[in-house]
């Protein structure tokens, strides 16, 4: 594995916030369009989620090879989706799903910040 993607704990990274983003981003779909919903905190988690994409993103980009980015991104976007059906509806379809997932939004946010500090003088 070290010939194919040298940094593994960036990997490890990467793998776990992109987990979080495609969760998240299946949750908020299923929350879309507004029609009966709640809009701000609807528009509050799409902005985390949104954030947490891009710096996601970001984070990979400079710490990991381009075509790991593809095959773990690619591979993690196809069968998360299978994860997410095994949790429960409430967690899906609810505000107390879409307060969970704001939860973990911004946890994740915050460990991308301690995790991607060393590597921000490379963002700008």
């Amino acid at each position: 594995m070290p010939q194919l993607e040298p940094n593994l704990a960036g990997l490890a990274w990467f793998g776990l916030l992109w987990s979080v983003c495609c969760i998240g981003f299946l949750q908020l779909a299923g929350m879309y369009p507004l029609r009966g919903r709640a809009v701000l905190p609807v528009t509050m988690t799409t902005a985390l989620w949104v954030m947490l994409f891009a710096g996601t993103l970001a984070f990979a980009l400079v710490e990991l090879r381009w075509t790991t980015i593809i095959v773990v991104g690619g591979v993690l976007f196809l069968f998360l989706p299978g994860l997410f059906q095994a949790l429960p509806e409430w967690w899906r379809d609810g505000r107390a799903g879409l307060r969970l997932s704001c939860c973990a939004m911004i946890a994740a946010l915050a460990l991308l910040v301690g995790v991607a500090a060393p590597s921000f003088h490379m963002w700008t």
